[in-house]
């Protein structure tokens, strides 16, 4: 599936899809540097990575600063001597204010960590996995991004906005041999959800379980998919099953809409 001293730089690690990544890299014999805000949850994951027989670089890495991003790909490349896969599953979900409520400025943070985030990860990483001979781009988008939901104008804006990028960057990047995909998550079991599912449980006067029941029934499968299992869709994208796909988006997500 991956070669042998093949590394990897997942940004955007938290609890959930970013940790399940991460470690899947590190069962398939990857060594993974690790990005995010938050010291304390990199050095966890980085801890389970090791446990695993892997190595791990921590990381602290604000995406929206073009210069931490360049600092972030150099760590890694000086650490494990190059860089084969770059994932970016951090994000930023706006304040659900209507667009005719909206503040400029919220959307503008959104975009710069939904998208320049990932435009300033690509730029620093793609002239060193070019050294390699090429790797791979994913880039973990929403269904928002199709959908629309109401009240997410500056999120849904936002992450079209990156599937545009990683179509373009696939076609720009290709001639070195990389190559740029993404997911289009459903909901995804885990503390993002479980906070969403409170909020709209309070709203609709049911229970938590009760809506998370209910969400469980727009999937044709049945179920809400963990991170761990939609991580398994990032992992093909990166390794050598999927060496002919690139511009691609993989809508993971039960089935909950078709493309």
């Amino acid at each position: 599936m991956f070669g042998e001293g093949k590394v990897a730089l997942v940004a955007g690690v938290g609890p959930g899809m970013g940790r399940s990544i991460a470690l899947g890299f590190a069962r398939h014999g990857v060594d993974v540097a690790l990005a995010a805000r938050r010291p304390d949850r990199l050095r966890a994951i980085a801890d389970e990575i090791q446990a695993l027989g892997r190595e791990a670089l921590v990381c602290p890495t604000d995406l929206t600063d073009p210069m931490a991003c360049r600092v972030l790909v150099e760590a890694t490349a000086e650490r494990f001597g190059g860089l084969d896969y770059v994932v970016q599953n951090g994000h930023h979900e706006g304040d659900w204010s209507a667009v005719l409520d909206a503040d400029p400025r919220t959307w503008r943070s959104v975009f710069d960590v939904n998208l320049f985030g990932a435009m300033y990860l690509v730029q620093s990483a793609v002239p060193e996995m070019s050294k390699r001979g090429g790797g791979a781009v994913v880039l973990v988008n929403s269904g928002a991004a199709l959908r629309t939901p109401v009240r997410m104008g500056a999120y849904s804006a936002s992450k079209a906005a990156l599937a545009t990028l990683t179509r373009t960057l696939a076609l720009e990047v290709g001639h070195l041999q990389i190559r740029v995909n993404g997911v289009f998550l459903g909901p995804v079991a885990g503390e993002n959800l479980s906070r969403l599912a409170e909020t709209a449980a309070r709203a609709s006067g049911s229970s938590v379980q009760e809506w998370l029941t209910a969400k469980a029934t727009e999937m044709p499968l049945g179920f809400i998919p963990t991170a761990e299992q939609c991580a398994g869709s990032v992992l093909f994208l990166c390794s050598d099953l999927a060496a002919p796909v690139t511009g691609q988006h993989l809508s993971v997500n039960g089935g909950q809409w078709t493309t």
